[in-house]
């Protein structure tokens, strides 16, 4: 640390003590975005109107004291966050007329993922489509709660069928109970945990986390760890272990046959011209029967390794798919994983336009619906990557496919995004995206192109 940023956390800690009798820091913001320092390194605090009025967050820091200062465009903060103690400050949003209570805890930094020379040299160049023991485990007893009820679950396959038959004896097990309870509680907790669940994997009977990842999801620490035992129990006695070794072949077949009609090594080289500042040592598709709808990515580096991660369900035919031709039943199958994968892809980007974004989707009135998909995205930078999410699927259509398919794929998701998921302007936004794209100059990537379907964004 140097002396400026030594000095501040002097004098921070003076400040804090005497603050435990005084008043809370208070800053006040017009702005969905604080600037934040912590020890000294910038970042941001993205989201501020959206934030619930009580909001807490755990912070993985590499110190047991770190200086935290948060600036505004008119005021600034700084307090010193201690692993385990609760730091408390007011943000004030101008905007919505109201104070947000903050409390932000710290606790030692663990790495999400351990790349070692030889998982580097093991793993270089690949692109790894797997159906994980542990990850399968957690599917099946997710398909036991409740929350396995909804379409979460895909239902209409001989492999549910028996899987249910086989484990509905077992759906009073403590496991399923204790998921089922942090299901009732939030269902944003269900891609946490099956995320996680990536990260453990069978010695015998016991279930460990492996060596090379803490955690899969977005978090600072692995959501299932403290079920463990829960799910190993599980595992045992419904003999679990058995019924993945009987259903070996039918996961092979699945496989082989993603591996065959799931281009995923093209998207991969399509994302990397596109987006040239971002480069992924390798990629894994992370997939179950068992998962219906619910998708989700991230992307994990270490030791100079960088890997993106794709969760995604099987894209089973479906009889819709079956009255197409089959260069549209493949790229609606392409999509399901390319718009998780171009996550990894199109955010990095995105974040260094947040004031444009701010500019071009700061009215979400106009870009999303009430009570549809949609409104989840309650953001702008979160609402303009989708957008730009199934922008690319368009773009990567015009790229891959002749003339009829490509007008028939994109006309299916312009349907999907403004009738279905409500995101008002897609079909207008997409139009202008593909014509930018059309009329780009020799050399200019997607990555070039954001400036100006930004600026159309706030002008449209």
């Amino acid at each position: 640390m140097n002396s400026f940023w030594t000095c501040l956390l002097i004098v921070l800690t003076a400040v804090q003590t005497i603050a435990q009798t005084s008043t809370t820091p208070i800053i006040r913001t017009k702005s969905n975005r604080l600037t934040m320092y912590l020890d000294g390194q910038r970042d941001s605090f993205n989201g501020v109107n959206q934030v619930p009025r009580e909001f807490s967050y755990d912070l993985g820091l590499d110190k047991e004291i770190t200086p935290f200062v948060l600036v505004s465009e008119t005021d600034s903060i700084s307090m010193v966050i201690r692993y385990g103690q609760i730091t408390r400050f007011l943000i004030v949003r101008e905007a919505k007329d109201d104070t947000v209570t903050c409390q932000f805890t710290s606790h030692k930094s663990v790495k999400a993922a351990t790349f070692t020379e030889a998982y580097k040299k093991a793993n270089a160049g690949k692109t790894i489509v797997d159906i994980p023991e542990v990850y399968e485990l957690m599917n099946v007893v997710f398909a036991l709660t409740d929350y396995g009820k909804t379409d979460a679950i895909y239902k209409d396959s001989p492999y549910y069928k028996a899987m249910f038959v086989r484990f509905s004896p077992y759906k009073n097990h403590r496991a399923v109970r204790v998921l089922d309870s942090l299901m009732n509680k939030s269902g944003d907790n269900y891609p946490n945990l099956k995320m996680d669940s990536y990260a453990y994997r069978f010695e015998g009977d016991r279930i460990r986390k492996g060596d090379t990842y803490d955690r899969a999801s977005w978090g600072e620490y692995n959501t299932l760890e403290p079920y463990v035992a829960h799910l190993q129990s599980f595992a045992k006695e419904s003999k679990f272990r058995v019924f993945f070794r009987e259903q070996q072949s039918y996961y092979n077949q699945l496989l082989a046959e993603y591996r065959k009609n799931i281009d995923v090594a093209t998207m991969k080289q399509w994302l990397e011209k596109q987006f040239p500042a971002t480069r992924y040592s390798a990629v894994k598709v992370i997939f179950t029967p068992l998962v219906g709808w619910n998708q989700s990515a991230n992307n994990l580096s270490d030791n100079g390794f960088a890997e993106a991660h794709a969760h995604v369900n099987y894209p089973f035919i479906d009889a819709d798919d079956r009255k197409q031709p089959s260069a549209v039943t493949r790229g609606r199958r392409m999509k399901i994983v390319f718009t998780e994968l171009n996550h990894s892809y199109l955010n990095p980007e995105a974040e260094k336009y947040q004031q444009k974004v701010d500019n071009g989707f700061g009215d979400l009135t106009k870009w999303i619906t009430p009570n549809k998909p949609s409104a989840g995205y309650n953001n702008p930078l979160q609402c303009f990557e989708e957008y730009m999410n199934y922008g690319l699927v368009t773009l990567l259509y015009y790229d891959l496919f002749d003339r009829p398919t490509f007008e028939t794929l994109c006309a299916g998701v312009e349907k999907s995004m403004t009738t279905g998921r409500g995101f008002q302007q897609f079909d207008k936004f997409n139009q202008e995206l593909l014509r930018l794209y059309q009329q780009r100059k020799p050399g200019q990537t997607v990555a070039d192109l954001y400036p100006a379907v930004l600026d159309w964004a706030a002008n449209h």
